[in-house]
């Protein structure tokens, strides 16, 4: 496929030189800061472009922590950083890449530090109803996708940044955009020794120490092209990508003598054809991923003798196909039907032989008004799943042994939506939804060996859904308020659990109640040279256990571990002439690191505030920006006994034609 890709590249760059077309310089129009599309997407926002192309040189976590309702636990520069949609846990986030999949078939999730907000073009969330399209998707889904205009002309785009603890950061895009084609190929490479100085809270007296063993790096590129013809677009997409990373010792275990690192690398690759006509269009997808990471973890005593040693191989192989239909019906009623075949094959050396699995999911939806101002979505899903089973209970079955199981439907998922938009007040929108969805245990929650349960059913959620939506706009003036509250109940809640044989087995055990409160403002204001933006989140989520193992356990009623009850997010930005100001601010509430109060570890974790700021000036063709990050130095955790950086600084210098 890469080589495919090259070919392809090149041949098409030689094309386009030897183009005779003269293009004239282009005039960027600059839009108000609120996309009119915002508010009248329903169980759907979309992260403002110009933030994205702000914030290119970071991770998406980063991105959805400072200007999103999602939170990030992250585990420190460098490290995972997972995600947490609407109180429920980083496996229920579903996240899709130009509509495909890219959550792990082993663990179920994504890791959010590993995608760099550089390779994406937009970023939008959906929740509730908007989430129906595919599985797994409990508490919300993430978008990323790779969106780019035609006849542009040259594309060349420096990015270069330089920071504290030596960390550097080097971005690339090269292409060109033409009347019907486009390629464009993205190139970056970042690194740093992360070798910070925190106060380590786990020794007594506590100690001012320098973080070791944490320096990583990572490198990849993305070669794309697009082809237009008269009433049909062809695009191919390849996303590679490399890393290796030095995992630090946790607070309490600095005097250890360890070692412990992953090295990482994935291809994920998709060719699309879109074919439109006056009332319509359908969409072919083909998507291969593949994916290996090497983890290594070795420690010794003070004396030399080896306590733990681990060097493991996971190696995992993904093919997706989607046929995805839309199709005009009667006036403002429109169709929309998705068949999708998924292919999953897994193999790592804490299974017993490769392990496989087959999806075979069908959608249909439906939209439109049902009065003047009332409109109404419904939507309804089946999947069918097949997967590798034993004949026998034991797991010590050989790998021949394992046969393919008849695929078996799930049952049907449906979910309704209603708009209302108020008649004598313009802007202003009620919506309230119900949805169904569900999740298919891992491969690990299956197959890890001891501990997996094949006999584990899939996570069954229900939502119901009540916002209001206002929007003003003016000529110089945009507004965009957003309140919403939300009631989430999943059934077959999966979790692992201790065995009377010294090793945890994932059951469906818990009965997992979400409930919460979700603010957004988006605001913009221009006068004359000046141009000033506000937004900001605010999230209340309760989430509990309510099954009968968490009321034996005393557990019931409390929040599960490491979903604050209290998060929130601003960001101001104050535009005069060339120069732009910047303020971003974070606030993580209290944080449960166990269920159980007794347990020698329990411990809460205090809320946290952050502030940044940066100054940046356009000259010409360039852009020069600095950035200070956690102004006040505070100290914080977002894991326990996990350090992260105090106060740091950036440079950023941008070239771009």
């Amino acid at each position: 496929m890469l080589i495919i890709l090259s070919i392809l590249f090149a041949l098409s760059v030689t094309a386009l030189a030897q183009n005779d077309t003269i293009y004239l310089q282009s005039v960027e129009v600059m839009s108000s800061y609120v996309s009119n599309k915002v508010s009248k997407e329903t169980m759907e926002r979309k992260i403002d472009t110009a933030i994205i192309k702000r914030l290119k040189t970071v991770s998406l976590s980063q991105l959805l922590i400072q200007h999103s309702p999602v939170f990030i636990k992250t585990y420190g520069p460098g490290s995972t950083a997972s995600a947490s949609f609407r109180g429920t846990t980083a496996s229920h986030t579903l996240v899709l890449w130009n509509g495909i999949q890219l959550n792990s078939p082993t663990l179920g999730e994504v890791d959010f530090s590993t995608i760099p907000v550089f390779f994406t073009d937009e970023v939008s969330l959906q929740w509730g109803s908007k989430t129906s399209a595919n599985s797994g998707g409990l508490g919300g889904v993430v978008n990323v996708a790779n969106k780019q205009k035609f006849n542009e002309g040259l594309i060349l785009d420096v990015r270069q940044t330089y920071g504290s603890f030596n960390t550097w950061g080097s971005y690339l895009t090269l292409g060109c955009s033409a009347k019907n084609i486009i390629v464009r190929l993205k190139a970056y490479r970042n690194s740093s020794d992360n070798d910070f100085t925190y106060t380590n809270i786990a020794t007594i007296p506590h100690q001012e120490m320098k973080q070791k063993n944490a320096d990583f790096v990572d490198y990849g590129f993305m070669p794309e092209m697009q082809v237009r013809f008269k009433n049909s677009l062809l695009s191919l997409v390849s996303w590679n990508q490399f890393s290796h990373r030095n995992y630090p010792q946790i607070m309490p275990n600095v005097f250890n003598n360890t070692k412990e690192y992953a090295d990482t690398d994935f291809s994920r690759n998709i060719l699309s054809y879109k074919y439109y006509w006056n009332s319509g269009r359908v969409e072919v997808k083909s998507a291969y991923f593949h994916e290996q990471q090497n983890y290594f973890l070795e420690s010794y005593t003070s004396n030399g003798k080896p306590v733990t040693q681990n060097n493991s191989l996971n190696k995992s192989d993904v093919f997706r196909q989607i046929v995805d239909l839309q199709q005009d019906l009667y006036k403002t009623w429109k169709l929309y039907a998705k068949i999708q075949y998924d292919y999953e094959s897994v193999e790592s050396s804490y299974y017993i032989g490769r392990k496989n699995r087959n999806l075979l999911s069908f959608y249909a939806a439906v939209d439109g008004k049902v009065y003047k101002d009332l409109d109404l979505r419904l939507t309804l899903r089946n999947d069918i799943i097949g997967r590798d089973v034993t004949p026998v209970a034991s797991k010590n079955v050989a790998p021949e042994n394992t046969v393919s199981e008849k695929m078996k439907s799930e049952g049907f998922f449906p979910t309704a939506t209603l708009i209302y938009k108020v008649p004598f007040v313009k802007g202003l929108s009620f919506n309230a939804g119900y949805s169904h969805n569900y999740r298919n245990p891992t491969l690990n929650d299956l197959y890890w060996n001891p501990g997996g349960n094949e006999n584990l059913k899939g996570e069954n959620g229900k939502t119901v859904d009540l916002d209001i939506n206002y929007l003003y706009e003016d000529l110089n003036f945009n507004l965009d308020l957003r309140a919403g509250l939300y009631y989430s109940k999943v059934k077959d809640w999966i979790q692992w659990v201790p065995t009377n044989y010294r090793y945890w087995m994932p059951k469906n055990v818990s009965e997992v109640l979400a409930r919460g409160l979700e603010l957004h403002l988006n605001a913009n204001y221009r006068y004359a040279l000046w141009n000033f933006n506000i937004s900001g989140n605010y999230v209340y989520s309760h989430t509990t256990d309510e099954s009968e193992y968490a009321q034996q356990y005393g557990s019931d009623g409390e929040q599960l571990i490491y979903i604050p009850l209290h998060h929130a997010n601003a960001f101001a930005e104050v535009k005069w002439k060339t120069w732009n100001l910047n303020y971003t601010f974070e606030f993580t509430g209290e944080r449960n690191t166990s269920m159980n109060d007794n347990e020698f570890f329990a411990y809460r974790l205090p809320y946290y505030m952050l502030h940044h700021i940066s100054l940046g000036k356009q000259l010409n063709k360039f852009r020069l920006e600095f950035r200070i990050n956690n102004l006040t130095n505070n100290e914080y955790q977002t894991v326990l006994w996990r350090a992260m950086p105090g106060r740091s600084c950036e440079i950023y210098l941008e070239f771009k034609l």
